[in-house]
């Protein structure tokens, strides 16, 4: 990437018209102070940048010789372009560490980040403002080897945490940089600056810095709950044996937004699902295995936990009973959902109890039962027909299922929704 010019890098075209160099004004520089606590910093990832900018906005100059006379105009070519370069991730990560905040990330990684999972905050920009002049002082000579210029960036970042699964803040910072002695790279030199310079201006801000200082706390407030614990009733519905072709009757597919979720029947008309299935929603379809489509309420969430319940204003003939303790390691269980495609609804898998894992302060059932996307939110079965689990993640590589997957213990989900069983 460091071998090419800043003007491919970006997707600029030079117009054949009288040029016109930006105005490229100074941003203040915000004193960033030193962690005063480094060793309690959630683990920060720089996940991406993208350039958006409207086809054929005005960018600025390039500019040739010794005085650095314009020569044509830059134009932005594209509408909306993620630059996808090591050397903004490296830039980020420099000045992060430069104030003791702790990151993560491996830009040598040539497949899967494995450092990636230890992320607890990731941090992404959009550039939505953009100008620079480039000058070639040596271009009369043919020689467009070195470069200096000045630059002036705007960056909207979004923080997003993992723990909290949502955005928790967003800012607008600004940098600018001017590079007044031509070298190789300087056209690079003079934008990453400036980048850099917006991100000590993110350092800075006091929101940011508060979310990443909790040391794994919430960071926002993502739990809705009824103010009184919400019952669960069994008056009618017929509780699920330990026959798995029955099992189905008990399980649904959730849908909300886009994609869609499995769920399963808990009481008489409540659904457990995963927070992250039901999104922001207030309410959600929920497809019953008999093909019934109804309309669900959403009346509690925990996002930390990432569990949510939902209510239907029907009657639903059979439920799963919750086991409260945990399985044993080694121990036969089944998920069961909708994998990929609501056509796949009902598929059941079958495997053992690997492990239990600790990650942010969260409980998790490991186990290598087949679960994909579209799995989440369903349950996980003992051979009782009990549930003692719901699916929540898994590990993949290349998109690759590993057989390591991820489930929340139900007795977690309950104290979690505040249900009174």
């Amino acid at each position: 990437m460091k071998k090419h010019s800043w003007l491919l890098l970006l997707g600029l075209i030079l117009s054949g018209c009288a040029a016109t160099p930006s105005v490229i004004k100074p941003v203040e520089f915000k004193e960033v102070e030193n962690l005063k606590k480094p060793e309690s910093t959630k683990p920060i990832q720089f996940t991406k940048i993208v350039v958006k900018l409207k086809r054929g906005e005005h960018i600025g100059a390039m500019e040739g010789g010794l005085l650095c006379i314009p020569m044509g105009d830059l134009n932005w070519k594209g509408g909306k372009v993620n630059v996808d370069s090591d050397e903004f991730t490296e830039a980020f990560k420099e000045e992060l560490e430069k104030y003791d905040f702790k990151t993560v990330g491996d830009t040598n990684a040539l497949f899967e980040d494995p450092t990636s999972w230890k992320s607890e905050i990731l941090v992404a920009g959009l550039i939505k403002e953009l100008k620079a002049n480039i000058c070639y002082p040596n271009s009369g000579f043919g020689n467009f080897s070195k470069a200096k210029g000045e630059a002036f960036i705007k960056v909207d970042w979004q923080i997003y945490s993992k723990l909290d699964r949502t955005v928790v803040h967003s800012v607008s910072t600004e940098g600018s940089f001017k590079n007044t002695n031509a070298s190789a790279g300087g056209d690079n030199e003079a934008l990453l600056n400036a980048f850099a310079q917006a991100t000590r201006n993110l350092l800075a801000d006091a929101k940011f810095r508060q979310i990443v200082s909790k040391g794994g706390e919430t960071v926002n407030e993502s739990l809705h709950v009824s103010t009184d614990s919400i019952v669960v009733s069994n008056k009618k519905s017929k509780a699920m044996g330990s026959d798995p072709k029955k099992w189905a009757g008990a399980v649904s597919t959730v849908f909300a937004g886009k994609g869609h979720g499995s769920g399963f029947i808990i009481s008489d008309d409540l659904i457990i699902t995963n927070n992250h299935v039901v999104g922001s929603s207030n309410s959600v379809t929920v497809k019953l295995d008999s093909g019934i489509e109804v309309v669900g309420k959403v009346v509690a969430t925990n996002a930390p936990r990432d569990v949510a319940l939902i209510k239907l204003d029907v009657a639903l003939p059979t439920h799963f009973n919750i086991r409260r303790d945990l399985p044993t390691i080694g121990e036969e269980v089944y998920a069961l959902g909708s994998p990929l495609d609501e056509s796949l609804k009902s598929t059941l898998s079958k495997g053992i109890v690997s492990a239990f894992r600790e990650e942010n302060k969260m409980n998790y059932i490991q186990s290598d039962v087949n679960v994909v996307p579209g799995n989440s939110g369903g349950p996980l079965i003992d051979k009782t027909g009990n549930v003692v689990g719901i699916t929540v993640s898994g590990i993949f590589i290349n998109r690759a299922p590993q057989g390591i997957n991820f489930f929340i213990p139900i007795n977690d989900a309950v104290d979690a929704l505040n249900l009174k069983l």
